[in-house]
C-alpha cells in the first residue's frame, strides 16, 4: 500500500543571500497513465515516487564591509540532499550535464537618435524544434525563453554532476563558460525522482560553497583604481577568505520536504 501524501504547506525555503543565491523545492507525485500501469505498479511497489522539481536562480550580491563593499557572485557549490526513509535511484537524476541557465528580463536600449520603446528585449527559446513558438520556463530543463540576452552579455553554461548515493547524493554545479560567475535561473527543473519508503519521509536539501566557489566582481571604496593585478588578487582572496566565506556556513541555501 502507497504511503499518502500531505496536504498542508511545506516549509519555506531559508536563503541567506538571496540575490547571491535563491533556491526552492518542490514534490509532484508521479502518477501512471493508465488502470493497468495503475494495477501494476501496485504489485511491484509498495512506495510512492514523487518528482522533485528545483528552482534555483544565480546572481551578485553586494556585502558592506568597515570602509566600503564588494560584489560577489558564485564559480560553483554542491547541492547536499539528505533523505529519511526515502531514496533517489541513480538512473532517476536528470539535472546532469551541460546546462545553459535562463537570463532575468532586461530593457531593451534605445538607440541613439530614436525614442525609447520600452519593449522587452526576447530572444529565442532554447529548444531549436519550437518552430518559432515561445513557451514559458517549464519542469523540463532546457524548455524555456531566455530573455535580455545581448551579444556584451553571454549565456551562462553551468555544468552539472552528480556523486554516486542514493541515500544522500550530491549534485556539484560548476561555471563552463560565459560570465566570471553563474549568472540566470532553472524554474522547476526535474531533479530527480525521489522514491518514498516509509512515513514520516523528510527531504532536506542544502547548498553549501566554499572559499574556491566565490569569485569578487566589484568592489568600492576599499583599494586605489591603480592598484595593480598581483595586489588586487591578494586582496581579494583575504576578503573571500576572513570576510565572506565565514558568513556564508553552514550553508547558503536551504530547503525542505515533509510527508508524514
Amino acid at each position: 500500500m502507497q504511503p499518502s501524501l500531505p496536504t498542508k504547506p511545506q516549509p519555506e525555503p531559508k536563503n541567506n543571500c538571496p540575490n547571491c543565491l535563491y533556491m526552492k523545492l518542490e514534490g509532484i507525485p508521479v502518477q501512471p497513465g493508465s488502470q493497468d500501469s495503475i494495477d501494476l505498479w501496485h504489485l511491484i511497489t509498495d512506495t510512492q515516487p514523487i518528482d522533485l522539481l528545483l528552482t534555483i536562480n544565480f546572481g551578485e550580491q553586494w556585502e558592506t564591509l568597515k570602509q566600503g563593499r564588494v560584489k560577489f557572485g558564485l564559480k560553483g557549490g554542491e547541492l547536499r540532499v539528505r533523505l529519511e526513509n526515502g531514496e533517489i535511484p541513480l538512473e532517476s537524476r536528470e539535472l546532469i550535464g551541460s546546462i545553459e541557465l535562463f537570463l532575468q528580463r532586461e530593457r531593451q536600449k534605445p538607440e541613439r537618435g530614436k525614442e525609447q520603446k520600452g519593449r522587452d528585449i526576447r530572444i529565442r527559446a532554447a529548444n531549436p524544434s519550437s518552430n518559432g513558438s515561445q513557451p514559458q520556463p517549464q519542469a523540463n530543463v532546457g524548455v524555456g525563453q531566455k530573455l535580455g540576452r545581448t551579444e556584451q552579455s553571454p549565456p551562462s553554461i553551468c555544468h552539472i554532476t552528480t556523486k554516486v548515493s542514493e541515500e544522500n547524493p550530491v549534485w556539484i554545479f560548476e561555471q563552463e563558460m560565459g560570465e566570471p560567475v553563474l549568472k540566470g535561473f532553472l524554474k522547476k527543473a526535474k531533479l530527480a525522482t525521489l522514491n518514498v519508503i516509509a512515513l514520516p519521509c523528510r527531504v532536506e536539501a542544502i547548498f553549501e560553497v566554499s572559499k574556491r566557489d566565490l569569485c569578487l566582481t566589484d568592489a568600492e571604496g576599499l583599494w586605489p583604481p591603480d592598484i595593480s593585478r598581483n595586489k588586487r588578487a591578494v586582496l581579494d582572496r583575504l576578503i573571500i577568505q576572513r570576510l565572506l566565506e565565514p558568513k556564508l556556513k553552514p550553508y547558503l541555501s536551504r530547503a525542505e520536504l515533509h510527508y508524514d
